[in-house]
């Protein structure tokens, strides 16, 4: 039984040990939604993610919103790629349709996977963010898919 716990311990330390290799990014998002992201390690799991955006999915709900989450990255053994997932917030305004220049607010959650080139200072991921918008057509959101190509700083 020793031996049991002991494996299993050691395998948790070695998928949980890993580094990004980065510690700060800035990039283009694009997908249901047109923005920007900047990205940043707290530790080697835990990141910091602010999202600035257009949300282009459905006119008649046109916003621009800003929005920041809190993200834990996971290894899965292949180098430069993890899983993350996390919760934020954002809030922003819709700018069109039927409720133009009404103020919103949203609970976010957001995953995905994420892979940073060995020799080039560049990351992409893929993730999804879905929301529960609390003020102004409130509902959940679901349909918030994205692609970031993101820049590492350092």
């Amino acid at each position: 039984m020793k031996k049991i716990v002991l494996i299993a311990v050691a395998l948790f330390v070695v998928t949980t040990a890993f580094s990004q290799n980065y510690k700060t990014s800035i990039g283009l998002r694009t997908g249901s939604s047109v923005g920007a992201s900047l990205k940043h390690f707290i530790n080697q799991q835990d990141a910091l993610e602010a999202i600035a955006d257009v949300d282009l999915i459905r006119h008649d709900e046109l916003k621009i919103r800003v929005g920041g989450f809190y993200e834990r990255h996971f290894d899965v053994n292949v180098d430069g790629f993890a899983l993350y997932a996390g919760a934020g917030a954002s809030a922003g305004v819709h700018v069109a349709g039927v409720y133009s220049k009404q103020f919103m607010m949203s609970l976010d959650l957001i995953g995905g996977a994420e892979y940073k080139f060995n020799n080039v200072p560049i990351a992409i991921s893929a993730d999804w963010t879905p929301r529960i918008q609390i003020i102004s057509n409130s509902g959940l959101k679901v349909p918030n898919f994205a692609i970031t190509i993101r820049y590492i700083i350092k």
